[in-house]
């Protein structure tokens, strides 16, 4: 693959000229996006510490013994909700937000970093 596509190498880093957007690393881009909807507190404090006491208090709320799939339909379905809510708004964060945090196409230029 890298024979063929050529890696978007940029300018050396430059403290003093932050590239437009500034977006977080990978794994942060999820909380970007809601900082972008809520205010910082909301965003930064309660939605991941109501998401990590949720995941925390999982295995205390569905005590099924059973290991069977057709058994453990809560546990399934409250992990595939949260794995997809976080997928949209890291995606979200990485594809679809260009200069000035708009909406942007990933095509429209390419503002993604991988």
């Amino acid at each position: 693959l890298s024979l063929r596509i050529d890696a978007p190498l940029r300018d050396p880093a430059n403290a003093n000229l932050t590239p437009n957007p500034a977006k977080a690393p990978w794994y942060f881009l999820g909380l970007q996006e809601l900082l972008h909807y809520f205010e910082p507190t909301t965003a930064g404090v309660l939605v991941p510490g109501l998401v990590l006491t949720a995941l925390a208090l999982l295995p205390y709320v569905d005590r099924n013994p059973s290991r069977a799939y057709a058994d453990r339909k809560v546990a399934i379905v409250t992990f595939t909700m949260f794995l997809v809510f976080w997928a949209v708004v890291t995606l979200a964060g990485s594809f679809f937000r260009g200069p000035g945090w708009i909406w942007y196409w990933p095509w429209q230029g390419l503002f993604f970093d991988l």
